[in-house]
């Protein structure tokens, strides 16, 4: 049996509501007393539509929930209890009769390698979400979907995939021969740019944090090293807008058909 969670936020709680699987989940709605605003205004009428529990809570008891439920983020004066979502494995998501495989573009996965920050966390699951991506590789231990990171990600996370990882060079051993999925790793060394690069076949992106980038094991089983080229004097972008650039590269191939130097090779 699940157990419950929370999840934080205006947007977030809007998402949950406007989704009717996600809605589902809602076991109810907590609400501070005296918050406004257009997004709290359609939030209740939606709940109330929907036949979603509502409580609203005076200032005190609130700010013992949000203590509990969501320290150091700001709830914005709304917080969610839902049943914890479930996390899919690999055959889930790359399995023939995946949406993503009959669709009209091929797999496009996404995995977090050392980040731990909840910001950019729920940055790039938003990014990989608004790209259309299959889903979001996260660690079993260390990145998890806190209420923070549900909130930074503004809702995506409850729309798009996630699969937990356990050892991450031996997941990208198992996409790159059980899925032949290409493994493209972000790397500010690298020698090739990202945008000589075809990302066009089924394709999982990697990106490790600012302070240590990608594992060396990690980079060793990529098929191929790439770097966003930079030309002003900041010597590396911040993890969640590399990915977003990564990403919408791929968006940008994909949609024209582009194939900017030939296939990604698939020996190092």
């Amino acid at each position: 049996m699940n157990g419950t969670e929370y999840i934080v936020g205006r947007r977030a709680a809007l998402e949950l509501l406007r989704d009717e699987a996600s809605r589902a989940r809602i076991e109810k709605i907590y609400v501070a007393h005296g918050v406004h605003g257009p997004q709290i205004g359609e939030l209740l009428a939606v709940a109330r539509k929907h036949k979603v529990a509502l409580g609203e809570l005076d200032r005190t008891k609130f700010r013992e929930l949000e203590r509990r439920a969501a320290s150091g983020t700001d709830s914005q004066g709304v917080i969610v209890l839902v049943t914890q979502r479930s996390y899919q494995e690999l055959e889930d998501v790359l399995s023939p009769g995946n949406e993503a495989k009959a669709g009209r573009w091929p797999p496009l996965l996404i995995a977090l390698d050392g980040i731990e920050d909840p910001h950019n966390i729920g940055a790039i699951v938003r990014s990989a979400e608004a790209a259309g991506a299959t889903a979001v590789l996260l660690p079993k231990r260390g990145a998890v979907l806190t209420p923070a990171v549900y909130k930074a990600s503004a809702g995506a996370a409850n729309h798009i995939a996630i699969v937990k990882y356990g050892n991450l060079a031996e997941t990208i051993r198992r996409l790159q021969e059980a899925f032949g999925v290409t493994c493209v790793g972000l790397a500010g060394e690298a020698n090739r740019s990202l945008y000589e690069t075809s990302l066009a076949g089924p394709l999982c992106l990697l990106v490790g944090s600012e302070e240590t980038g990608l594992h060396r094991l990690v980079k060793e089983r990529c098929e191929q090293l790439v770097k966003i080229p930079m030309t002003g004097k900041t010597a590396s972008l911040n993890a969640s807008v590399a990915a977003g650039v990564a990403l919408f590269e791929v968006v940008r191939q994909r949609a024209r058909g582009d194939v900017p130097g030939g296939e990604v090779s698939r020996s190092r």
